[in-house]
């Protein structure tokens, strides 16, 4: 929503200042105050000018006034709230966040988190804003090591600042300076319920003009704000930022700009997926998952030389969703108790597919894998010939079995098309993807406690080892796996195949959201609106999204246990930014870079480890794509998407293999960069 603020007039302040003494801002002098009393006759009314508001008056910031919510994120939205591990609530107004024809976005759903996700993306607008001297996607250095850098990114503990790295790019689809936005990309993983602080100084456009401070930030900045009914509850708090920035060395003269914001919890971002895990798995033990088989195909070597039982079926799940009445989307919400607790409504059935390979028919202990699907598809996706994950099964005395992630699966296509124009109905898809995840746990356990005992497998002579269970996703399943495998007890190594993090930031360099964008055209036609829309549905999805899980697979896990991820990204992948992978590594959680990672580049502050590696890791596997162009846009090149190919290489999945069984990362690149001509 665009919108202009005026600064109250400060005549009123001046004119009060006039009739009385100078005083600072302590308690009056007894003595002056006893005076009053021959001040003039009594009145009859009350003079008392009425107090200055302690909190938001207003639904937009008035910090940025050409669009509401500018800058992003902000503290103008978090409320006071001491039940809360952060001591906020996130509190957007009826009309801050954008507007479709349906109306403005709904800040309901925003009031269960208690900070800002992970995820969400620092925004600005500065049409015509010069970025040559800002650190880029590929000099990400400058933004630690440039002593008249013009932003910073601190974060403030009780300890200290810290100094947190970033790079700044330009919206690429923007058609216009007016509607460009600036995003600031943190470096590194944001730390979970922390107080950050963007600074922005000395800005100046491509033409060498400089920008001058905002009405409301110079008010701030001279600290007039503090007599202005709209701003002065927000002085003490600028304030403090300014002297926290003196400290750092900049001079608040000098800034055009600068904010603060806070991040969520654990108990906001994960609390709500991790009970229902919890909730499901106890239940499944008092009232075990019933399987139904649909369809079982059986194949002899002929007629398939690795698979043997091709089955289809359905077993049941304890649900946490309700269907909702909200029209026009009627998908699935949490459901809630009136205290906002979320409890158990009955059960439901959920489709599997399971590939039974020709090894397990001779009784030999075959290990299970659990398999995640692509962008928007099924768990189907297994009894693709193209992801080779029935060779792997015969060869290796694996069964593999999926389920869909419901929230994002192929069910779901209607209602994403639906909710990128009207964005208040993404909560419907993320509460599917909190259910996706307890389907995906509770498979995984019934597969390793049932398989075995499934009526119409008794004629087969099948047998499971139960010490052996692995996770294997693809794509998209490679990005939603790293929360998975955060969330699931059952499953100690994952492999996450062309992975990466932060949808907000994985769509605007992805092919696969061209479609996706039209129908958030339709509803939001103004690009930066368009920004704000992907920011607000981000805030939901971090609840979800792996940028919020990363560190809690090995670093800070949910559970006591030696859990592992072997990321397997493909360099200038058209659909899954590699580069948010390294942004991983660098966040030092346990997951570095596997030496010899690249020909062209080694990433900068990005730790590294040498082969062979006990432990989580990164190896980029390269078919001769070049690095995309550093910005907010797809790659594009002549020889076409690496996407697909690493989970066809031989060397890699016997990587896989090597790190399922002894959860080491070997190499299999003969000490050299992964680099493999395509067939």
């Amino acid at each position: 929503m665009h919108r202009t603020h005026l600064l109250w007039p400060l005549a009123l302040t001046a004119l009060l200042a006039a009739c009385s003494e100078p005083a600072d801002t302590e308690t009056p002098d007894a003595d002056l105050a006893d005076t009053s009393e021959d001040a003039g006759p009594d009145t009859d009314g009350d003079t008392t000018p009425d107090p200055l508001p302690t909190a938001r008056t207003t639904d937009c910031d008035a910090l940025m006034p050409s669009y509401c919510t500018l800058p992003w994120p902000s503290n103008l939205y978090l409320k006071e709230d001491a039940s809360r591990p952060t001591g906020y609530t996130l509190d957007f107004g009826a009309e801050s966040l954008p507007e479709s024809r349906d109306g403005h976005i709904d800040p309901a759903a925003y009031r269960r988190l208690d900070g800002y996700g992970l995820g969400t993306p620092i925004t600005v607008l500065f049409p015509g804003i010069d970025t040559s001297q800002m650190p880029a996607e590929d000099s990400i250095e400058r933004s630690l090591e440039d002593d008249d850098r013009q932003i910073l990114l601190l974060r403030v503990t009780d300890e200290g600042v810290e100094h947190v790295p970033f790079w700044a790019e330009l919206d690429s689809k923007a058609t216009s300076p007016e509607t460009q936005v600036l995003f600031i990309r943190p470096a590194v993983i944001l730390e979970l319920n922390s107080h950050y602080i963007v600074a922005m100084r000395n800005l100046q456009t491509t033409d060498g003009q400089p920008f001058e401070p905002s009405e409301a930030f110079e008010a701030y900045r001279s600290g007039e704000a503090a007599e202005d009914p709209e701003l002065a509850w927000r002085q003490p708090r600028f304030d403090r930022l300014f002297e926290i920035l003196e400290d750092e060395g900049v001079d608040h003269d000098e800034l055009t700009l600068a904010w603060d914001f806070h991040t969520g919890s654990s108990e906001s971002l994960h609390g709500d997926v991790r009970a229902m895990v919890t909730d499901a798995l106890s239940a499944i033990e008092e009232t075990p998952v019933q399987f139904t088989v649909d369809r079982l195909v059986e194949n002899t070597p002929e007629e398939h030389p690795h698979i043997a039982l091709d089955i289809l079926g359905t077993f049941t799940v304890p649900s946490f969703v309700t269907r909702s009445e909200r029209a026009p989307a009627r998908g699935f919400l949490l459901n809630r108790t009136p205290e906002g607790d979320i409890t158990q409504d009955g059960t439901l059935e959920a489709t599997y597919w399971l590939r039974i390979p020709h090894s397990a028919l001779d009784g030999t202990p075959h290990g299970l894998v659990t398999y995640g699907h692509g962008m928007l598809g099924s768990g189907e996706e297994i009894t693709y010939g193209s992801n080779d994950t029935a060779k792997i099964a015969n060869e290796n005395n694996l069964i593999f079995f999926a389920t869909s992630f419901s929230g994002f699966s192929s069910d779901d296509i209607p209602l994403a098309g639906f909710a990128l124009q009207h964005a208040t109905y993404f909560e419907e898809l993320v509460d599917r993807m909190h259910q996706g995840i307890v389907n995906y746990a509770v498979l995984t356990r019934a597969m390793r406690e049932g398989l075995s005992e499934i009526d119409e497998l008794q004629p087969y002579d099948i047998t499971v080892n139960p010490d052996e269970h692995y996770y294997m996703g693809i794509s998209q399943g490679g990005i939603f796996g790293a929360t998975f495998l955060a969330l699931t007890p059952d499953i100690e190594r994952g492999h996450l195949g062309v992975p990466g993090i932060n949808y907000a930031m994985l769509m605007e360099r992805s092919v696969n959201f061209g479609t996706y964008f039209a129908f958030l055209n339709l509803g939001y036609p103004d690009r930066v609106d368009q920004g704000l829309a992907i920011a607000a549905i981000q805030l939901l999805w971090d609840t979800i999204d792996p940028i919020s899980y990363m560190r809690h697979i090995n670093h800070a896990p949910f559970f006591e246990s030696d859990k592992r991820a072997l990321l397997a990204p493909a360099k200038g992948d058209y659909q899954v930014a590699v580069v948010t992978n390294e942004i991983v590594a660098r966040t030092d959680i346990g997951i570095p870079l596997l030496d010899n990672y690249d020909v062209d580049r080694q990433p900068y502050a990005v730790p590294t480890t040498p082969y062979p590696h006990e432990g989580s890791g990164v190896v980029l596997y390269d078919f001769g794509n070049p690095w995309p162009a550093i910005g907010p846009q797809p790659p594009e090149d002549e020889l076409g998407d690496p996407h697909g190919l690493p989970r066809r290489l031989e060397e890699h999945q016997q990587q896989m293999i090597e790190f399922f069984r002894t959860g080491t990362i070997v190499d299999v690149c003969q000490n050299a960069p992964c680099v493999f001509p395509r067939d």
